[in-house]
């Protein structure tokens, strides 16, 4: 082959490259920004009015070919979760190993002050719950540890004293004898009583901890359905508003997408991602389809 043919050939190939770089021109892209600076201001106001102001920020950037991206930052119960995600609730630990003497309520206010902030900013009201939660919990553990710690120390006192008598009575022949006898009989009804007590102080303790957790099921049973509450208005939101004013985004190319990044409220400290395609949001606003239907074609993931 020719080598001017070939040298012809790559130029045209990387002129073509070239051109698929810069897609849109300076005037196209200032269009874009312009569009999409606006939808971001409608966006922003429709999604805190429909979640009662659950919004708190929201960043818009454009990709070219693939179009643009809303990434917006979810406050509510999933924010007070992530704080408090590696925090303890109310930390409970084995009866058979904790050495209740050493329970340190102090320590738990302490993380609940740091907790405190971090976590006022975002979610004040769910901080001031969870705080009165984890002092209450925490304060009766330790009421009941302390009468336990009381309760076995007068047992072992009492179980020293008659290990005393019995000593003494064995190597004892004197008419005392009788009286240690006694004695040693006082000493085992006493016992007996403070045995009981412990059993049910014992039995109280683990009632306790069982409602403590009852109670954190509870709650994290109504943060996941305050959870699902929230996107569902999140969702819809998005869908109405694109629906309604997706037409301002003339200037994005028909084969791109829309994309919403939703920061708290995807599981396990992901976000939740929603795609919509340009075309499907054209539809939507000239009437071709309703907004529930733009909702259920938007590719949803966690990442």
């Amino acid at each position: 082959m020719n080598k001017k043919l070939i040298s012809s050939t790559m130029i045209a190939i990387i002129g073509c490259a070239s051109g698929n770089l810069q897609a849109q021109t300076p005037v196209e892209l200032a269009a874009i920004q312009r569009e999409v600076s606006i939808m971001e201001n409608i966006l922003s106001t429709a999604l805190k009015q429909d979640t009662n102001k659950k919004i708190r920020a929201m960043q818009a950037n454009y990709f070219v070919k693939q179009g643009v991206v809303f990434e917006l930052d979810v406050r509510g119960t999933s924010r007070w979760q992530t704080i408090f995600s590696n925090a303890p609730n109310a930390p409970l630990p084995p009866l058979a190993n904790i050495d209740f003497s050493n329970m340190n309520i102090e320590f738990i206010s302490d993380k609940v002050e740091l907790f405190s902030e971090q976590a006022v900013e975002s979610s004040r009201e769910a901080y001031q719950q969870a705080m009165e939660v984890m002092r209450e919990g925490a304060e009766q553990v330790r009421e009941i540890a302390e009468q336990e710690r009381d309760v076995s120390r007068d047992l072992r006192e009492l179980e020293r004293e008659k290990r005393d008598l019995e000593f003494a009575n064995r190597h004892d022949n004197s008419a005392a004898a009788k009286e240690l006898e006694q004695r040693k009989k006082a000493l085992e009804k006493d016992i007996a009583k403070l045995e009981k007590q412990q059993t049910t102080l014992t039995k109280q303790q683990q009632q306790l901890r069982q409602d403590i957790q009852a109670k954190q099921v509870e709650r994290e049973r109504q943060q996941a359905a305050e959870q699902q509450k929230l996107l569902a208005q999140v969702s819809t939101s998005i869908s109405l508003t694109l629906c309604d004013y997706g037409s301002g985004l003339r200037s994005l190319p028909n084969d791109e997408h829309v994309s919403f990044v939703l920061k708290g409220l995807g599981d396990k400290n992901t976000n939740l991602i929603k795609v919509f395609d340009k075309s499907d949001i054209k539809k939507c606003v000239v009437g071709d389809i309703k907004a529930s239907d733009l909702a259920l074609k938007a590719i949803t993931y966690q990442f």
